[in-house]
Formats: C-alpha cells, sequence, structure tokens
C-alpha cells in the first residue's frame, strides 16, 4: 500500500539527517504517494511530500 511520506516504513527525517551529514548533494525526489481526493489528486500528493521534505529539511539545517 502507498503511503504518505510520514506514515511509511522509513524515518524520513533520520534519513535526511543521515544525508546531510555525508555532505549529500544530490536530488532528491519523492516516488509514488497515496492519491487524493480532489481536483488535482497527484499535484497535492507531490506538494504534501516535498513540503514536507523542504520542513524538514529547514528544520535539520537549523540545528546546525
Amino acid at each position: 500500500r502507498e503511503a504518505f511520506i510520514d506514515e511509511g516504513d522509513i524515518n524520513m527525517v533520520k534519513a535526511l539527517r543521515i544525508l546531510k551529514k555525508n555532505n549529500y548533494d544530490g536530488v532528491l525526489i519523492p516516488d509514488h504517494t497515496p492519491e487524493m481526493t480532489c481536483n488535482a489528486p497527484w499535484h497535492a500528493g507531490m506538494a504534501f511530500a516535498l513540503g514536507y521534505m523542504k520542513g524538514a529539511m529547514q528544520a535539520i539545517e537549523s540545528e546546525g
């Protein structure tokens, strides 16, 4: 079953911390997201995933 980025088996914040610690300088692209009930389900799911990742990255950056 597809899950939202904050519901899956992977701790995304922990994964992002590991990438930062190792100076990862690549691209992060969310894969599949659950289809939402709205006029633009794919776009809404991607917006949620990207917003979650961006917010997590900003929080990690503010940690120092």
